[in-house]
């Protein structure tokens, strides 16, 4: 499957706009680095999207605080902005994922990927504050 055509065209306005680097898409996603310390890998779903990004390393302490933490936020969305706070696969990185499975225009889809953004700062944010308790 290749990058569908929303997808590319909302990405392309949206840098643009910001006048941030082009988004590099590859088969079935683009990576959309919107500063050197963010970057977001979008998919284009049938009908929405899917919003992915890496936030930080695992701290190597208070891991069982931050995990609960992070619970906590999922719960209900309350604290993620009804994204998922998650870990990767190589247990080394918190993550965050959106799935957003409904049509939206452009402007729907440039305000739920602030959001997301402003959620990923939040929480590096958050897990530097923990690190240093």
């Amino acid at each position: 499957m290749v990058t569908g055509y929303m997808l590319n065209r909302y990405v392309d306005q949206l840098a643009m706009e910001l006048e941030i680097d082009t988004p590099v898409k590859e088969k079935e996603e683009v990576k959309l680095t919107i500063n050197p310390k963010l970057t977001i890998i979008l998919k284009e779903l049938d009908p929405g999207f899917f919003f992915f990004a890496p936030i930080a390393p695992l701290p190597s302490l208070k891991k069982e605080e931050l995990f609960t933490l992070a619970m906590e936020a999922n719960f209900l969305g309350q604290g993620t902005g009804g994204a998922v706070l998650g870990i990767d696969e190589e247990e080394k990185f918190m993550t965050l994922t959106l799935s957003l499975p409904q049509e939206m225009d452009y402007s729907l889809f440039k305000d739920a990927l602030s959001n997301f953004a402003n959620y990923v700062d939040y929480w590096k944010k958050e897990i530097k504050r923990k690190e240093s308790e």
